[in-house]
């Protein structure tokens, strides 16, 4: 498995096995460029499986965030281990987006 996507109800989950970056990041994108096609600007990355996140990474979450919040969605992300968990402290960008410890968590509080 690489990148996939799945839903529920109003919310998209998308989960990957591989980084969020280099080499698997044009997958990812397209997974996350095709939920916001198909209407739906809320979107869970479920980064249970995610070995770690490179600047290309990041800065393509944060672009996503932005085109999320203009159609009145948002990026929220569930699961991550110690070590993203200190990247996105370390990077300040734990204030851009919520962050949740399960995928149940995460998909409700969409409401």
């Amino acid at each position: 498995m690489t990148t996939k996507m799945s839903r529920y109800s109003s919310v998209a989950v998308l989960s990957s096995n591989e980084e969020i970056g280099g080499e698997a990041l044009p997958t990812f994108s397209e997974k996350a460029d095709t939920c916001i096609q198909d209407g739906c600007p809320n979107i869970v990355v479920d980064c249970e499986s995610v070995p770690s996140v490179d600047s290309a990474g990041l800065e393509f979450l944060l672009d996503l965030q932005d085109r999320c919040e203009e159609l009145l969605g948002a990026v929220k992300l569930c699961n991550l281990d110690d070590t993203l968990k200190t990247v996105f402290r370390i990077t300040r960008l734990k204030r851009r987006f919520e962050i949740f410890d399960d995928l149940d968590s995460a998909v409700s509080s969409f409401g």
